[in-house]
């Protein structure tokens, strides 16, 4: 096993930007084993991250081994699969190949610093199929050759890992498998399911589902780099719903309209919508799987939230947002963040006095303030940002309200 520093690790973040990277981002800056975190990603984040440094870089990330030299980088966290999982980003699993060799050269090269690359991919990497054990486990093995975009994507980044790690004999891997991930976005096929008004299952068929709240998902990873666990883990709430049951707590409305051959139908209606991954998830509408989730325990982790509260609390973020009319958020720009931080020319944060954090919404506790959130229109929710960014910087507050705003 590599050595990595006793004092606090130098962990670089890819795919920092997305939703799923900001909460891994956010769960490393508060690890007491990480001292260091550099996010990356080729489009700025929402917004500024407590403590790691953001470092923009173009699509093809070609600048990304001069990144991890200059910084020392101990841990290379890989998040690229699992972000562009959970919004469905099918062009950012297609076109991963020029991303996934300049992450192999910078972990490889001769002065490279790494130690650890830990790379966060998807149990969809095993396929949907009726030879699949009831709960796959560690061990277990897709059967066959990867099928369909989805799942080619995924072996591929998945092989590149484990190539990194045989040309370096120094490099240990950490090789995590999530299930997937919802939230207030939603995340694989039952993301699909709000494609259509109605959503068509398979006559006789009743598979079942096990799901990953993403704040738990983001956890997982956080303790698993911080923690310097090697090895695969997977990552799946405790407790299976069927699908059925599943959309239910969704409140998606279901038919049982297709008969066991007619999945190919659903998939050509899904990909006429956009969704080119279809074909790879409409399998889930005959074969489920449950996912053994005792390992990542096993080492002192706890899930927050069961299959069906990780589902119950996306459904009623859900709702809250259609509420509201639809608003635009102004993008995070590091550089004028940079500006205000640090420029001379710019007036220090206590020019306008200080900020007492006891008094008015600072006060509130966050449960408390995201039940009133949903309340307010799209001018407050505006200025009530503006308010908790300069001020208390509750991520979970600012991710909602963002949310919010967004109008999804």
């Amino acid at each position: 096993m590599a050595r990595l520093s006793p004092g606090g690790l130098r962990v670089l973040v890819t795919a920092a930007s997305s939703r799923l990277g900001g909460l891994v981002v956010a769960g490393l800056e508060e690890h007491p084993g990480v001292a260091t975190v550099i996010a990356v990603d080729h489009r700025p984040p929402a917004a500024p991250f407590a403590s790691a440094e953001f470092v923009r870089l173009g699509e093809a990330y070609t600048q990304l081994p001069r990144v991890v030299r200059g910084a020392g980088v101990e841990v290379l966290l890989d998040l690229r699969a699992a972000a562009a999982l959970s919004p469905l980003d099918d062009a950012a699993l297609a076109g991963h190949g020029p991303v996934t060799d300049r992450i192999v050269e910078a972990c490889i090269a001769g002065a490279s610093p790494v130690r650890r690359l830990v790379s966060v991919g998807s149990v969809h990497r095993f396929g949907w199929h009726r030879d699949l054990p009831a709960f796959v486990t560690e061990e277990t093995e897709a059967p066959g050759p990867p099928r369909g975009r989805l799942q080619i994507a995924l072996a591929e980044i998945e092989a590149a890992a484990v190539g990194a790690t045989a040309r370096h004999g120094a490099l240990d891997l950490s090789l995590i498998r999530l299930a997937d991930p919802v939230g207030p976005a939603g995340s694989g096929l039952l993301q699909a399911a709000d494609r259509l008004p109605v959503m068509p299952t398979v006559l006789g068929f009743d598979p079942s589902v096990q799901v990953v709240h993403e704040e738990d998902a983001a956890r997982a990873v956080a303790h698993v780099v911080g923690g310097s666990l090697v090895g695969p883990y997977l990552v799946a709430a405790d407790g299976t719903l069927a699908l059925t049951e599943a959309l239910r707590e969704l409140g998606r409305a279901y038919a049982p309209l297709l008969p066991p051959w007619g999945t190919g139908l659903l998939a050509h209606v899904l990909e006429r919508s956009g969704l080119r991954t279809a074909h790879d998830l409409a399998g889930q509408l005959r074969h489920g799987r449950g996912i053994d989730n005792r390992r990542l325990k096993a080492t002192g982790f706890s899930y927050r939230a069961t299959t069906r509260e990780a589902l119950r609390s996306a459904s009623g973020v859900r709702r809250r947002r259609r509420t509201l009319a639809s608003g635009a958020v102004d993008a995070y720009e590091p550089e004028v963040e940079a500006f205000l931080r640090y420029s001379p020319s710019a007036r220090s944060a206590g020019a306008d006095g200080e900020r007492d954090e006891a008094d008015g919404i600072a006060a509130l506790e966050v449960e408390r303030l995201l039940e009133l959130l949903p309340s307010l229109d799209p001018d407050a929710l505006r200025a009530l940002r503006a308010h908790e960014d300069g001020g208390p910087g509750r991520r979970r507050i600012l991710d909602e309200i963002d949310l919010l705003l967004d109008g999804r």
